[in-house]
């Protein structure tokens, strides 16, 4: 089985635990069994909303995702950090500022300093790996490391309510981009300390919340083609079948003398069968799939 499917995860699970119940209410409703099943972009348990899952050989394509912009809307709460900095964690610190600003002052504050691109510190709690280990992994075994600050780029961000201690904001960002260390930093910028209360992933480019299925109403209408997923995706037909048995093998020397005008081309069958993915580059990349 190949395939993809847009999922509105629920909070309180894990997105691990989210495609072990996709593959429990695909296997008894449809009689689908698939186990090779994966996902774009992990969601925490705190967190909701959109999870591209991909099934089958289509798990070798994640990196088509790579490029796209996330969008969120996250509730943050000032007067305490904690450790996670999500609502998931433990108290480590609280101000005694009760810097109450007013909507415009946080306004301007989040526009100028969280635009573009900018230097971000993960959470420690977070996937990111030390000499192999998760962060999040030495952070529960109490182990003293630093995460150094990674470049990402917040394509647009917005202060869409704010009553103090609570703020609301939406915001479009690049791979990589942690939303709790967003607002985290707000927390730390406008003295009043802050961590993410509530968080809501609402798309993945053009994948949008209203597109995604809840868990319980999958169905094998739920599982999208290639072509369902990237409708405008450059394409060739190849008509030789031994041209096709080759690149099925993974013969890359199949791929010498197609041209590739964009930086990805899909090779197909007559019937739209996916055949293989080419990448263009410093030197051609194949993905059989």
């Amino acid at each position: 089985m190949k395939g993809f499917c847009i999922l509105n995860k629920p909070i309180g699970i894990t997105s691990f635990d989210a495609i072990k119940k996709t593959k429990q209410v695909l296997r008894e409703k449809e009689n689908i069994i698939e186990k090779r099943i994966g996902h774009v972009g992990t969601l925490d348990p705190f967190a909701n909303g959109v999870l591209i899952l991909a099934f089958g050989r289509y798990t070798k394509l994640f990196f088509l995702f790579d490029d796209l912009p996330k969008e969120y809307i996250a509730v943050g709460v000032f007067g305490e950090s904690r450790d996670t900095d999500d609502i998931e964690g433990n108290i480590i610190k609280k101000s005694n500022k009760n810097n109450e600003l007013t909507f415009d002052e946080l306004k301007n504050i989040i526009e100028t300093n969280f635009k573009g691109n900018i230097l971000q510190k993960p959470p420690i709690y977070s996937a990111k790996k030390i000499n192999g280990k998760r962060a999040y992994d030495l952070a529960r075994e109490n182990k003293s490391f630093e995460l150094k600050s990674v470049n990402v780029c917040i394509n647009n961000i917005e202060l869409l309510e704010y009553n103090y201690p609570y703020f609301k904001i939406k915001t479009s960002v690049s791979k990589g981009t942690y939303i709790r260390s967003i607002i985290r930093d707000i927390g730390e910028i406008t003295e009043n300390l802050a961590y993410t209360k509530e968080l809501s992933r609402i798309s993945i480019g053009n994948y949008n919340i209203n597109m995604a299925y809840n868990i319980e109403d999958l169905n094998s209408n739920s599982i999208l083609s290639f072509f369902d997923m990237f409708n405008n995706f450059d394409k060739k037909v190849i008509e030789d079948k031994e041209m096709i048995k080759q690149i099925l093998y993974g013969n890359t020397k199949m791929i010498d003398n197609i041209e590739i005008k964009n930086k990805y081309l899909a090779l197909i069958d007559n019937e739209e069968n996916l055949l293989a993915i080419i990448e263009k580059g410093n030197s051609y990349s194949f993905i059989d799939v």
